[in-house]
């Protein structure tokens, strides 16, 4: 399919005939090749994109409508109801209706609009330069990099010369889902993947193109395709134009080209090459960037001997063959050729940025198909790194001034939690193509989670779409690859892998993940609870006479043994309750410990433990009660040994209340202060030494009412109630009362237990250390509540350390967002 310059045009007929009737048989975009010597024979074509500046200034300017705003009743003649219900998500291929783009009206345009009567960037100062295919068929590559270069001179950004050589190579292969020949030529949608996959682009300088020779003779990718540093732009959006003049015009006004294509033959080419006319529909088979117009060009100036349009007036076009004529390798295509926009792949840069030292999540290299339905929603997921911000959502839809929904949807146990799904933005669709919405800086979980987008366009009585990379029947140049747990949609109100669904697989839909790393983070985290204690152990204790040892599964008896191993200068290690594990024994003995004191009775860790630790030369004891109450009591009874001037205590609810508990153990292990358990009665089985309370100055009651009964206040002195509307408000309140300093030199960051209670363990552990370090220890799963940040925003935290993995994670993030700024 490569054209050939020279020819016979009845040739170049026929296979474009075929070439075509494939495409529309298929929905696929025309091909397009052009090579020097071949210039007139190929079957492949390109099409470009325009530009915008920011979505907010779309929707609010009025610049843009639906191209399609009058065709509804076509769309929907087949719907019978439009009902967010969805039995069957349609696929389709890509055929979008395009962006009917205005003229500004919110800003002086210094250069002109469709009312303009003939724009040339040549005078302004707007085109980069013209660039030669040479050999190869690759001018859809040429076609991409002069749309963002055209983008990038015209807003302000510099004069660039980027790298065709590097889109070449990244279209083969199929490593990126393309494999592209150098003769065979490709579709626009390859450099408009490119763009948006932030893999390019690249300057020229670093990746010199070479179009003498093909891979067949001998071409090699550069060796510095990997290393070559990429340009400091990143493409956010790209809009499909459509194909109305007063549209193309004010694309390329307001962002300098429109990618595009046309059908080349010399038989429809003026005797100079300046100026071209085809009279006939036949497909398109050359990539080109529309740059310009002039409404007075001469009809008279189309002398190819074929035809003749019937009125002035001519599109200015950038080609890729060199400065090959006098207009320096730039022509002139009539308004009336019917080749030229002929295709809807017709797109222009919209906006970009400033890299950022960003990272883009994505399953996708190239938009082929949509999926359609009354209403939409897609959902890829990601395995997102440590303490990253999402800061943006890239997604791709046809459906204009259709409501737009963008959610994080959370993993729990194993499983997207559609349910549990939080609001990142809305809006209004303002464009045909690719859309990047900002996002401030939302914290992420570390690990698997995933971006929803939900698109409405009842209201338009159109179908909904979202762009999907899936393989197109007959078109082999990509081949899309796909996994199981990557794209999901909402069928039903129930969340369906769409890999798992006859028909669609392999596909992914097309949702990007912008996001950010912040530094600062700590992590005390193992691959489960037992490793968890062995890394605590390990960051808070080179050596210890004393360790305290507890089921790993039985939280509650445990729950307040922080003040008594604070008091000792003991870690809390996890045990299972028949034996310890290899790790956890290697971490005993390293601390050259001599003395175990296990927490529970023999019900929760064994007498094979025992036996287990004095087999090693350990001195073992054991603090347990008939029930968690009882060893609540006991435990109090051995602090009050080891501290006679007890002044304070605590109590908690030992059923309800056991987050409760572990908030305040950082506290009770700091100020010595024993915590008691009350059954959800307010029954309190009291310590030997608290039963006359003449010693105690302060009594503190961790939660609400319904938690720990008003009746208790009766049995202390001087009582203050702790509690928030929830465990993680009552968190809050702790934070708020004991640690009033703005500088802390620790935020320990751990599960509350809201799905799980023994989630809680990891809290439990951290306990001793951080009373050590008098620092708090912050509950959540997942943000942080707002009382939270109250209590947490006007603080300067050395360390915010993770706790444990999970989605306590996400607070640990905003914790490090929150520091960032201070």
């Amino acid at each position: 399919m490569i054209y050939n310059k020279y020819r016979k045009s009845k040739v170049n007929k026929v296979i474009c005939t075929i070439l075509v009737s494939v495409m529309l048989s298929t929905g696929v975009s025309s091909v397009y090749s052009n090579a020097d010597e071949k210039r007139n024979d190929n079957s492949v074509y390109s099409y470009e994109t325009i530009d915008s500046d920011y979505n907010e200034e779309f929707e609010s300017s009025g610049m843009i409508e639906s191209a399609e705003d009058q065709s509804s009743e076509e769309k929907t003649k087949d719907d019978k109801s439009i009902e967010e219900k969805n039995e069957t998500i349609g696929v389709s291929s890509v055929d979008f209706g395009g962006t009917t783009v205005r003229s500004s009206t919110n800003k002086k345009n210094l250069i002109g609009d469709a009312a303009a009567s003939k724009y040339d960037p040549r005078i302004l100062g707007y085109t980069t330069g013209v660039r030669d295919q040479e050999k190869l068929g690759i001018c859809w590559s040429f076609a991409g990099n002069a749309t963002l270069e055209s983008y990038l001179k015209r807003k302000g950004y510099g004069d660039f010369d980027l790298s065709e050589e590097h889109m070449r190579w990244w279209a083969k292969d199929g490593t990126y889902n393309w494999d592209i020949g150098d003769e065979s030529g490709s579709t626009n949608e390859t450099s408009v993947g490119y763009f948006t996959s932030w893999m390019g682009a690249k300057l020229e300088k670093d990746l010199p193109y070479n179009g003498k020779q093909t891979t067949q003779q001998g071409a090699k990718k550069p060796s510095n395709y990997d290393t070559a540093p990429l340009i400091d732009f990143q493409v956010l959006d790209i809009v499909n134009v459509a194909t109305d003049r007063a549209s193309v015009k004010n694309a390329i006004a307001q962002y300098g080209a429109v990618m595009s294509g046309y059908y080349n033959s010399k038989y429809y080419t003026s005797k100079d090459e300046t100026s071209f006319y085809c009279d006939e529909a036949l497909g398109q088979n050359h990539a080109i960037a529309i740059v310009g117009w002039d409404d007075n060009y001469s009809k008279d100036k189309f002398d190819s001997g074929s035809s003749k349009p019937k009125s002035d007036g001519a599109w200015l076009v950038k080609n890729s063959w060199g400065k090959y004529n006098s207009e320096g390798g730039y022509f002139w295509l009539s308004y009336e050729d019917k080749t030229i926009l002929s295709f809807t792949d017709n797109y222009s840069i919209g906006r970009v940025q400033k890299n950022k030292g960003q990272k883009l999540y994505q399953h996708e290299y190239s938009m082929s198909s949509t999926l359609n339905d009354n209403v939409i929603t897609a959902v890829n997921r990601f395995d997102f790194g440590k303490n990253e911000a999402l800061q943006g959502v890239m997604f791709a839809t046809d459906s204009v001034g259709a409501d737009y929904e963008l959610y994080f949807v959370p993993e729990l146990d194993g499983k997207l939690n559609y349910g549990a799904r939080m609001f990142l933005k809305s809006g209004k669709v303002p464009f045909s193509g690719y859309i990047t919405q900002d996002i401030s800086s939302f914290p992420l979980p570390t690990g698997k989670g995933a971006l929803a987008v939900r698109i409405d366009n009842r209201k338009n009585n159109i179908k909904s779409s979202i762009g999907l990379e899936k393989n197109v029947s007959n078109f082999n140049m990509f081949v899309a690859k796909a996994n199981i747990g990557e794209t999901y949609i909402l069928k039903n109100n129930q969340l369906v892998d769409l890999n798992t669904m006859p028909g669609y697989s392999p596909a992914n839909a097309v949702i990007k993940g912008i996001t950010k790393p912040i530094d600062g983070g700590k992590e005390l985290s193992g691959s489960n609870r037992y490793e968890t204690a062995i890394k605590i152990a390990d960051h808070g204790w080179k050596k210890s006479e004393n360790v305290f040892l507890v089921n790993g599964s039985a939280i509650a008896d445990a729950l307040t043994a922080t003040p008594l191993a604070k008091l000792e200068s003991a870690p809390i290690l996890l045990t299972e309750r028949n034996r310890v594990n290899d790790n956890v024994m290697k971490k005993i003995e390293d601390l050259n410990t001599k003395k175990v004191t296990i927490i529970g009775g023999e019900n929760s860790v064994s007498p094979a433990v025992e036996k287990q630790l004095k087999s090693k030369g350990i001195l073992v004891e054991r603090i347990y009660g008939s029930n968690r109450y009882e060893t609540s009591e006991k435990i109090a009874t051995e602090v009050m040994k080891e501290h006679k001037d007890i002044k304070s205590v605590a109590v908690a609810n030992g059923d309800r209340g056991l987050a409760d508990a572990i908030s305040f153990s950082s506290v009770a292990g700091e100020k010595t202060i024993p915590i008691l358990l009350s059954n959800n009665s307010g029954n309190i089985k009291l310590p030997e030494g608290l039963m006359d309370k003449s010693s105690i100055r302060d009594s503190y009651i961790i939660g609400g009412k319904q938690s720990v009964p008003e009746s208790v206040e009766s049995d202390f002195k001087n009582v203050t109630r702790i509690s928030g509307s929830n465990r993680n408000d009552t968190n809050a309140k702790i934070i708020e009362k004991f640690y009033p300093n703005e500088d802390l030199e620790y935020a320990f960051v751990a599960k509350d237990g809201y799905n799980n209670q023994e989630m809680l363990i990891d809290g439990l552990a951290i306990g001793a250390y951080a009373a050590s370090v008098k620092s708090p220890i912050v509950l959540t799963h997942g943000k942080l509540t707002n009382a939270q940040l109250d209590a947490l925003r006007g603080k300067r935290i050395k360390n915010i350390t993770q706790v444990g993995g999970g989605m306590n994670s996400m607070a640990t993030t905003e914790l490090l967002l929150i520091n960032s700024t201070k």
